[in-house]
């Protein structure tokens, strides 16, 4: 039987990915620190097994290895050198490593919807190292044939858990406004965008992946919705959910943070100076995976967290 590892495991993606890859035939360990438990309620979940380590413990590497496991995941991987200290100890033996990247890789966007190899100079140090993983991984495989694949998730919606709202923050509030018909201020014209993806198309695309196996080797998939989102579309959007018409106002960044918590601004900046919309049609093209459109994304997570 074909053995598959998933680090991080527990989390929003994992909760998906392992299930497919237990129906696809693997024999699944999940490496988590235990402290998270499944919020799906999946029957597969009783086939897996689990292992307790952290990542900064002396035998994290070494115990990942001694598994010869035929493919593993890394979930969980923030900075490249942690990323090529599990690829020295993965040499000879695993099949294959796919890694968590993000649309973060790209700073701001000349063109759009962006292309995987395109704009590649990030914002923010979250940003560099997740573009210097992938810089890794594709020197890997030209230089020594190491065969890894990186995949870049953008904002995760996931069921029962917060998400990227319309005003670019994570303020549970801006639903409810939304929903009760309040105003909500955008900042500057309700233009800039975002860029979901359910964990279940996270998790598929990170499925197809294993599944096409060497054509993916030192490549790069960015793994979102079917198309970026404006505010004031998603706005809009989650209004007529609940039969209203969305009730916006806007400002310039400079006065909207004035108005908005210093946690929330500082968020929605972050947002909106990346703007993310990432082609998909590499996914399409490459691995033959359709991702969901941007309103079935988010409705997920709105109805079982927020309604």
């Amino acid at each position: 039987m074909k053995k598959a590892c998933v680090i991080g495991g527990k989390g929003k993606v994992g909760n998906f990915l392992v299930p497919m890859l237990v129906n696809d035939g693997y024999d699944v360990t999940v490496v988590t620190r235990g402290e998270t438990n499944w919020y799906l309620d999946k029957k597969e979940y009783a086939d897996v097994h689990e292992v307790r380590l952290n990542r900064n413990d002396a035998s994290f590497v070494k115990t990942i290895a001694d598994g010869q496991y035929d493919a593993v995941v890394d979930m969980i991987c923030f900075d490249h050198s942690d990323l090529l200290k599990l690829v020295a100890a993965l040499k000879g033996s695993t099949n294959h490593l796919v890694v968590c990247g993000s649309l973060w890789m790209h700073g701001t966007s000349d063109l759009v919807p962006v292309r995987e190899q395109d704009c590649r100079e990030p914002l923010c140090e979250y940003g560099r190292q997740k573009c210097a993983m992938s810089d890794d991984l594709h020197r890997l495989w030209a230089e020594e044939k190491f065969p890894g694949t990186i995949v870049h998730p953008g904002h995760i919606c996931a069921p029962k858990h917060p998400i990227v709202n319309p005003q670019g923050n994570l303020n549970a509030d801006i639903f409810a406004a939304l929903k009760e018909g309040r105003e909500v201020l955008l900042p500057g014209y309700g233009l800039d965008t975002l860029h979901h993806v359910a964990a279940e198309d996270v998790a598929g695309i990170m499925r197809a992946v294993i599944q096409k196996g060497e054509g993916t080797f030192g490549e790069d998939f960015h793994a979102a919705a079917s198309q970026a989102m404006s505010l004031n579309g998603y706005a809009r959007h989650v209004a007529s959910l609940f039969g209203r018409e969305a009730n916006l106002s806007y400002a310039p960044f400079e006065e909207f943070k004035k108005q908005v918590s210093e946690k929330d601004a500082a968020m929605t900046w972050d947002h909106i100076s990346h703007s993310p919309a990432a082609s998909m049609e590499k996914v399409k093209n490459v691995l033959g995976y359709t991702p969901k459109t941007p309103y079935e994304t988010v409705d997920d997570s709105i109805f079982s967290y927020y309604a």
